[in-house]
């Protein structure tokens, strides 16, 4: 085995490692939600982790339309566009901390 394979060999099992060690705990991040009981379709964003005081600036696009929006630090704030019905939406976050989040989740 020559060092070039030997070397790839080791950082594959010490990321393998550091990968598998951090699947179990638990982060905070921003998750997007519909609001059933008010006239309209709206796309809420919400922080997802009772501990997480971050804000976040996101923008979400899906079947139903697209939208852009932010919440309070620890708090939920509705995304602002066109939701011209329900459906899935997939979108991007922006923490106040420099966090970047890739949520989904569902206008209604």
């Amino acid at each position: 085995m020559n060092t070039f394979a030997l070397r790839t060999a080791i950082t594959s099992a010490a990321i393998a490692a550091f990968l598998a060690l951090g699947s179990g705990v638990a982060t905070a991040a921003p998750a997007f939600h519909g609001d059933p009981n008010t006239p309209g379709t709206q796309l809420h964003v919400h922080n997802d982790h009772p501990m997480d005081n971050n804000s976040y600036q996101c923008g979400a696009i899906g079947v139903g339309g697209a939208g852009v929006g932010s919440n309070p630090p620890g708090g939920s704030g509705q995304l602002n566009g066109v939701f011209f019905g329900s459906g899935p939406v997939q979108g991007g976050c922006i923490g106040n901390d420099g966090s970047v989040h890739f949520p989904s989740g569902r206008a209604e």
